[in-house]
């Protein structure tokens, strides 16, 4: 009789939570089109072209020195590929071509829309649609992720808080980089969890979350410790951690060689041009801010933190980091701000809250990972140092407050808010209990 019931049990939650991935990714795809337009959008879908030549004629797209001038090589240099690739797949799905033409930020959004940089209905929606349709995945992940370090019901609400988040509902549904890197984030995280059992699955999250976006290469370090670290025997245990790190470093190299064909014909001189290109963007982006808004420039690390925080938690969701065309967006951003829930936790007091719970499960963590079991306390570590090694990674390299910029750290947040969370209610529990216990002494 008690195996049928912890079988119906598991039955429940199953269907209890496929049916919860298929609201909250219904709700996502419903709103799809309610998401202001980011001019980057047409860039993405631009260069969604790639997808092609990936297809029939990857190495058109090796770096040669002779086309450093050439447009598409440049964003090459600059983006990571994994996006591009995403809105080709999607957009060859149902047979439609890449936009021609890029847009051109020194036009007007008129000039832009004639010349044909304004994506139609149809491109924009499926572009939208193929990075939304990763959420079920970064759902589905950050669940695994949130039940190592707890349980089932950590990592239900690390579910639910990711998949409600504001910043997650706006930046994940644009056809640009942020939902990719989202499901790398969520990816890597699970498979650090794996790590010393699958080295390689950990060495194709973090190449996934680093072909998404860059800044996903803090992970790299993170992912060394998590499959090096493992319970067996002294002798073999040395062995096996080397064994295991070439494994994952391996599986990297091989998985962000074969997504980057930009690397196949000279990769030396290719990753130093996206370096340097990387570097002129960064200090291009740096000086304009400093002509036309000289506030914006982070000088100090406290400037860069506080910017952080706020951007994680305090600020409505951003649309757009400068303001070329606010005025032709601006009807549709009141008219997504105004939909319930789109800024749910967003202001002073929700963010202070969840801040505070941040901080919570982070110290709750820190007293508890010495007294839980190798598996328990292993997961805790690595998200712990997993959480460190992404947040100065943005500290140090990000001089500007643009909101898009602290998108890895939202999975980060929303697991450590659900451990606090539980934690809390773990003590409020056993201090009930305890409680009654000692009016029963008392009593008897």
């Amino acid at each position: 009789m008690k195996s049928i019931q912890v079988k119906l049990h598991q039955t429940f939650h199953s269907w209890f939570f496929i049916t919860l991935i298929g609201l909250i990714t219904g709700f996502y795809i419903w709103g799809i089109n309610l998401v202001p337009f980011h001019p980057d959008e047409s860039t993405y879908l631009f260069m969604s072209s790639d997808y092609d030549l990936l297809i029939h004629n990857p190495f058109a797209m090796a770096w040669k020195p002779e086309l450093e001038g050439d447009q598409r090589q440049q964003y090459r240099e600059l983006d990571a590929p994994l996006t591009r690739y995403i809105l080709g797949f999607g957009r060859s799905l149902v047979n439609i071509p890449a936009l021609p033409v890029d847009w051109d930020w020194s036009k007007t959004w008129q000039q832009n829309q004639q010349a044909g940089a304004v994506p139609g209905d149809e491109l924009l929606f499926t572009g939208r649609l193929a990075v939304t349709l990763l959420l079920p995945l970064s759902l589905t992940l950050i669940y695994f992720t949130g039940k190592a370090i707890g349980n089932r019901s950590t990592g239900l609400l690390a579910f639910l808080l990711l998949g409600i988040n504001a910043l997650i509902l706006l930046h994940t549904r644009r056809a640009m980089a942020e939902g990719a890197l989202v499901f790398g984030v969520t990816f890597s995280l699970w498979s650090f969890m794996q790590g010393d059992k699958h080295p390689w699955l950990s060495g194709l999250a973090v190449a996934l979350a680093f072909c998404a976006k860059q800044s996903a290469l803090a992970l790299l370090p993170v992912g060394i410790f998590a499959v090096g670290w493992m319970q067996t025997d002294r002798p073999h245990r040395i062995r096996k951690s080397v064994i295991h790190v070439v494994q994952y470093l391996c599986a990297f190299v091989l998985l962000t060689f074969a997504l980057n064909p930009l690397f196949w014909s000279s990769p030396l001189k290719a990753i130093q041009a996206s370096w340097e290109a990387r570097n002129e963007l960064l200090g291009r982006q740096t000086r304009d801010a400093l002509a036309l808004a000289p506030e914006q420039i982070l000088q100090t690390p406290g400037e860069r933190a506080a910017v952080l925080i706020a951007n994680l938690f305090v600020m409505p969701p951003s649309f757009a980091e400068v303001g070329n065309y606010s005025e032709q967006t601006a009807i549709s951003e009141r008219n997504y701000l105004s939909t319930p829930g789109y800024d749910l936790g967003r202001g002073l007091a929700g963010g202070s809250v969840l801040l505070f719970m941040t901080l919570t499960g982070m110290l709750m963590s820190g007293l508890k990972v010495f007294k839980s079991e190798h598996h328990q306390k292993r997961a805790l570590l690595l998200l712990m140092i997993a959480t460190v090694f992404q947040g100065v990674a943005l500290l140090v390299a990000v001089p500007l407050p643009w909101q898009r910029y602290v998108i890895p750290l939202v999975p980060f947040v929303c697991i450590w808010i659900a451990y606090g969370v539980m934690s809390l209610l773990t003590l409020l529990k056993e201090a009930t209990a305890s409680s009654r216990r000692t009016r029963r002494t008392i009593l008897g």
